[in-house]
């Protein structure tokens, strides 16, 4: 633990002194608050029964969370695109195909993946990523009320980012703001290291100043704007990247994040990111030879500028990229993305602590106790200590809702669609 070797350093350096003190003149530094108890969190799966109308297994398409929604666009496996939009309603626990061919539809985008999309207000915006032949740099948005789509095209001679996939959009106020990506042109692969902003009102772009301790060119990153900074943490540059960066948007200021905790996270590119108040999340991705994939969960303080990995029980999500997380309330989310194939799997786990019972079943667990003076205690057997809950509770609704979420009993697999086509590496873009 961090107190033991923090105490285990101090008697080292205590010991190595010409004047060793004596006990009483021994000063033992402050140490960071440790909570050993804190429960795991309890994952759950998420499913799917008799849903004819919820969308095919794929990887790095888009998502955002919309007033218990989430919102899922494009897409693809292997060499297939997708410009399907759906959404998976939290309250009904149903998904509906809002689109089946956003090309279609007036002001709807073109098939695309590693792009990213965001939400200011009522609008998800679109952004970049690419197509079999080409990156993108084009921008629409998308009325989460009426899903009516309209395309943004600059004025004659306005400034603009480069096309670029692979690349990090997040919402400061009004404006979103970009930085880096996949520029790759024919055989040549291009990262990008640019900062922008889009006003959503005017529909304006800017480059903004870089000054500081500036982050290398990448793609596969991940970006969490909390007030005024913007946070950045790996991505892939040749290799895979564990570097963080803070950002005063302000000005423009970047400056490194020295790692001065006992957790410092791996070097892994294609990760995936969601805000909860002061903290950012980040789980999966894949190393440098992109070929072992991570399903490790980091919680990111904005406060103390430090992470910590969570811990986790029940049906954790498997190692994966390309997928979704996100923030609702106070669970989060994953969904889809690829590892040795390809998922349309949803898991959903509470941040906070719901009741005594479920912690004292995250204790039994984690910690072995006897249970009854005989038997250890199984997950099986503790999880029946937490009933099944469901998503959202609503006292006016009877029957309980779809999409409640249990506790299995035995290991399940995710639906995996086996790779098809050409058999190539999975990359960041």
């Amino acid at each position: 633990s961090k107190a033991t070797v923090s105490v285990l350093y101090w008697i080292h350096k205590v010991m190595q002194s010409p004047n060793v003190p004596t006990i009483s003149e021994i000063v033992i530094p402050s140490l960071p608050s440790v909570s050993p108890l804190q429960p795991p969190l309890m994952w759950e799966v998420v499913s799917f029964e008799e849903e004819p109308s919820k969308p095919v297994p794929r990887t790095k398409f888009s998502s955002v969370m919309y007033n218990g929604k989430l919102i899922v666009y494009g897409g693809g496996v292997a060499v297939t695109f997708y410009s399907d939009l759906y959404e998976y309603d939290f309250v009904e626990g149903r998904w509906r195909c809002v689109q089946v061919d956003t090309e279609v539809v007036p002001g709807g985008p073109c098939k695309r993946r590693s792009h990213k999309a965001v939400v200011w207000g009522n609008q998800m915006i679109v952004f970049g990523g690419r197509t079999r032949r080409m990156q993108l740099n084009d921008i629409h948005m998308l009325d989460l009320d009426t899903y009516e789509w309209k395309k943004k095209v600059p004025r004659e001679g306005a400034a603009v980012p480069c096309p670029r996939a692979a690349h990090t959009a997040c919402m400061w106020g009004k404006r979103m703001v970009i930085f880096g990506g996949d520029r790759t042109l024919g055989k040549e692969q291009m990262f990008l290291g640019d900062l922008w902003s889009y006003n959503c009102e005017t529909s304006k772009w800017r480059e903004m100043k870089r000054k500081g301790d500036v982050p290398s060119k990448r793609l596969g990153h991940v970006c969490g704007v909390k007030d005024d900074t913007m946070y950045l943490f790996g991505g892939y540059n040749g290799s895979a990247l564990n570097d963080m960066y803070a950002c005063d948007l302000r000005h423009g200021m970047w400056r490194r994040i020295a790692y001065h905790s006992l957790v410092m996270p791996v070097s892994f590119a294609a990760m995936v990111e969601a805000r909860e108040d002061e903290a950012l999340y980040m789980f999966g991705g894949s190393n440098t030879d992109m070929n072992s994939f991570a399903d490790i969960l980091y919680k990111f303080d904005c406060k103390t500028e430090e992470f910590e990995v969570v811990k986790s029980l029940g049906q954790k999500p498997m190692k994966r990229l390309g997928h979704a997380l996100e923030v609702w309330g106070d669970k989060l989310v994953v969904y889809g993305g690829c590892c040795s194939g390809y998922f349309d799997d949803m898991y959903v786990a509470n941040t906070r602590v719901r009741s005594l019972k479920e912690v004292m079943a995250h204790f039994i667990v984690s910690s072995n106790i006897p249970y009854g003076g005989k038997q250890q205690v199984t997950a099986p057997v503790a999880r029946r200590l937490c009933s099944p809950v469901p998503i959202l509770s609503s006292a006016s609704r009877s029957p309980p809702l779809r999409g409640t979420l249990t506790f299995p009993t035995t290991p399940i697999s995710p639906p995996i669609l086996p790779m098809v086509g050409p058999s190539t590496p999975l990359t960041p873009a």
